[in-house]
């Protein structure tokens, strides 16, 4: 049995932006290719309301943010599915997801579209279990894709003891979960 989990923001989570709102747009164009020659954007910590510390500072579903704690726990069992950028200004580091799979099981999923018939949002996702296979952290070949984790990973985070991150059940074994 396979659950696909994406990244979740949790109450009160600490957020870690672009200082320039332009360089945000490059975030959700991560697509699966390397960052090598990349300028990383300068970050800093969202200082508004009270924030709890998170070793997975929260930026977007579709671009995880790391710090220290997690990069050292994690950093090998990530290098096959990615590569972690550094950036600059807050000091965390970016997983950018090179596995790319076409796993989306359209047939099953619910999916809103464009008129052109582009995909719009995914309100319900279901996957093609043979093509995820063991991957523990993918996306998929579309813009700002959420990056998705499978339960192995989810419990590496959790036996790290990694401190206020949450993850989003989306699908078990071919059965979206509603």
């Amino acid at each position: 049995m396979t659950t696909i989990h994406q990244f979740a923001v949790s109450e009160g989570q600490e957020w870690v932006m672009p200082v320039d709102d332009e360089t945000y747009e490059e975030f959700f164009g991560l697509d699966g290719r390397s960052l090598e020659g990349w300028q990383p954007p300068l970050m800093r910590r969202v200082e508004e309301g009270e924030r709890l510390y998170s070793d997975f500072p929260w930026l977007g579903e579709h671009a995880p943010l790391l710090r220290q704690p997690a990069v050292n726990a994690l950093a090998a069992a990530l290098r096959p599915y990615g590569e972690l950028v550094a950036l600059r200004g807050e000091k965390v580091w970016l997983l950018n997801v090179t596995n790319v799979i076409d796993a989306l099981d359209e047939a099953h999923s619910q999916i809103v579209r464009f008129e052109d018939g582009d995909i719009l949002a995914i309100e319900r996702y279901a996957f093609d279990a043979e093509k995820v296979g063991t991957a523990e952290v993918f996306k998929l070949p579309m813009r700002a894709s959420p990056v998705f984790v499978n339960e192995v990973f989810v419990e590496r985070v959790r036996k790290a003891g990694l401190r206020n991150v949450s993850f989003e059940p989306l699908w078990t074994s071919g059965t979206a979960i509603a």
